[in-house]
């Protein structure tokens, strides 16, 4: 596929963009990937390549999989201001779909079909994350740098206790500013 326009985005295209990428696929960051390499080269803002090579880069940090992927592409296409448009696009929906979720949770905790479903995937969910993180650490580009930074923050995320979304969120910025800006 041939990209057919070259004009960068800003923060309002890149935010609906990976909003609406959140908003309607269901299966997390493996699942969103290739749609947002097809999307940002049907718009002709990445090349394929451009992409996976960046792609690449997303996995040498710890942290979801779609997450990253919309924060180090908004950070390419337009700075700071992309890297926030990417976070917000991206982490909004599941926000969004978690507070109403727990808004009627209380309700609907007790019905068979619910509770039935909830125990099945808390069942599967150790599994599911054991291999993704196999997967991740197989496929890595690893340096020096990156497993040191990797095991630091792995350690960092475990012993955070209830402080663990803010030591991910500042894990995340650390990692933006330590990669830099690759072209």
């Amino acid at each position: 596929m041939q990209v057919k326009k070259n004009d960068k985005p800003g923060f309002w295209e890149i935010f609906s963009f990976f909003f609406g990428i959140s908003a309607m696929t269901i299966g997390g960051g493996y699942v969103m990937v290739p749609i947002i390499q097809r999307s940002l080269e049907k718009k002709g803002w990445m090349k394929e390549d451009e992409f996976y090579d960046l792609f690449a880069l997303t996995q040498s940090v710890p942290g979801p999989l779609a997450l990253n992927t919309a924060l180090f592409t908004g950070r390419r296409l337009a700075g700071l201001q992309g890297y926030m448009a990417g976070f917000l696009g991206i982490l909004l929906p599941p926000f969004i779909s978690v507070l109403l979720i727990a808004f009627v949770y209380d309700s609907i905790k007790n019905h068979k079909i619910v509770a039935g479903f909830l125990n099945g995937a808390f069942a599967v969910v150790p599994g599911l994350t054991a291999s993704l993180a196999y997967k991740m650490v197989k496929k890595r580009k690893w340096t020096l740098k990156r497993a040191i930074s990797t095991v630091l923050a792995v350690i960092a995320l475990i012993l955070s206790g209830k402080w663990a979304v803010p030591v991910f969120f500042c894990l995340a910025i650390l990692a933006f500013f330590l990669e830099g800006r690759r072209k």
